[in-house]
């Protein structure tokens, strides 16, 4: 497919993908759909691109020889998704870097480029999409919208990024992380400055030598009178004076490194396919004091509430999420999502489905007669010592206390820093189970 993008240009498509790239921060495999496959092409590639300095971006072609996606593979007769999900091809033979854009990598269409119906609907995408989350990459998959088969390829995946599209009828349960309405304006405004430069230069061409020989007679004239007026003040001038020189400043000492503490990897590998991993995003807030706050204040609405200590930035600026729930699937979230903004807990327009499979175990409740008592009075233990932790009920009959939710192993540091030096152990864990 080699026909131009519409309703703008690929490089303001492109900027429009960016610009949303990083609401994708905390997922791993994504599809981008349009009526116009050529934008969505555009779009993944603007967010690949931005995401592919954090981490590895694979970009997927469902379309079929898009020539945005295949002019950047440079083999003539490349192997591609077709090869691999009907011949069996490797995928790891699939997959192109993109020269100038390290992580980077293109999956074509292949020697096949007919992507049928029994390829969107494959449970394997399922598996690739596992496979990206545990080893924190991306997969962004570009498809047609009215491509059959796509609502079972979004439902093996984290969600769709909408790209000129209010809605999607293939798929009207899909889960919408994003959506790119329109390319970014602004790129659109130096063609009409140039055209419009060019125009008037034809109509006044003869006004610019004109303009230039004024200028350099002007320039002439002030050079000579400075000259003029710095003889005059050397020929008064007194005899010059030593001068003490003024020794150079002291600079600052170098700043210390943010301080870091290595996080080892989830103890319980094994529970990584059945973790509760989806949650709602519904604050972020820049103290401890805020985050808290709004949870005691809607803390019955919010099952499995957490407060997560995240840094943001390289310095390590720290702010602190607030999430609710803990799924194993994303259409449980998206219920929970829907009923906070009912309730008024959230506006309409605030909070968003997110990916956080792991948390800090810092106890656990055995089986028991009375167990829901016995978990309220665990809770209860550490909310009197200020510190923020919510119950999972596990299929044995008990509970395990966490804190926290986290995306990535690294994000955990801060809340492990602070829950040893409340005088706990805590393990970092993909988290199972239920809110009770």
């Amino acid at each position: 497919m080699t026909s131009p993008v519409s309703g703008g240009r690929p490089v303001a498509w492109e900027d429009a993908g960016r610009q949303i790239a990083s609401l994708l921060g905390s997922y791993s495999a994504v599809v981008v759909t349009s009526s116009d496959p050529v934008a969505a092409a555009h779009v993944a590639l603007g967010i690949a691109r931005a995401e592919a300095k954090n981490r590895r971006v694979v970009v997927g072609d469902l379309v079929g020889d898009i020539h945005a996606l295949r002019g950047l593979v440079a083999d003539e007769d490349p192997h591609g998704i077709t090869d691999s999900f009907l011949y069996g091809v490797s995928l790891n033979k699939i997959g192109y870097a993109v020269e100038g854009t390290e992580n980077l990598y293109v999956m074509p269409s292949g020697t096949d480029p007919l992507i049928d119906e029994e390829i969107f609907r494959s449970t394997r995408w399922a598996t690739l999409a596992a496979g990206f989350d545990e080893t924190g990459a991306l997969l962004l998959l570009v498809a047609p919208a009215d491509s059959p088969g796509l609502a079972e390829l979004i439902d093996h995946v984290d969600g769709v990024v909408l790209v000129k599209e209010a809605d999607l009828p293939a798929a009207p349960l899909a889960l919408v992380l994003a959506r790119v309405p329109s390319p970014t304006p602004t790129l659109k405004l130096p063609l009409l400055i140039i055209k419009a430069r060019a125009v008037t230069w034809k109509q006044h061409r003869w006004f610019y030598p004109v303009l230039g020989v004024i200028a350099l007679l002007v320039i002439a004239s002030l050079g000579l009178a400075l000259m003029l007026v710095q003889m005059r003040q050397s020929a008064r001038a007194p005899a010059p004076v030593a001068v003490k020189p003024i020794p150079a400043p002291t600079p600052p000492p170098p700043r210390p490194a943010p301080e870091t503490l290595q996080v080892a990897p989830p103890t319980n590998v094994n529970d990584s396919a059945s973790a509760a991993a989806f949650t709602v995003e519904m604050l972020v807030a820049n103290t401890a004091e805020g985050a808290n706050l709004f949870v005691r204040k809607n803390g019955a609405a919010l099952p499995a509430a957490a407060v997560s200590p995240v840094p943001i930035d390289p310095e390590r600026t720290v702010w602190f999420k607030v999430t609710a729930g803990a799924y194993t699937r994303k259409y449980q979230a998206d219920s929970l999502l829907f009923a906070l903004r009912k309730s008024g807990v959230l506006t309409d327009s605030a909070g968003s489905v997110t990916r956080a499979p792991m948390a800090l175990v810092v106890d656990s409740v055995p089986s028991q007669g009375g167990i829901t008592d016995a978990v309220h009075a665990a809770l209860e233990k550490y909310a009197a010592r200020g510190l923020a932790v919510y119950a999972l009920m596990q299929e044995d009959g008990g509970a395990m206390i966490y804190s926290g939710a986290f995306a990535g192993a690294d994000q955990s540091a801060g809340l492990v820093r602070t829950l040893r030096g409340a005088g706990l152990n805590p393990v970092l864990v993909y988290r199972t189970g239920r809110a009770p």
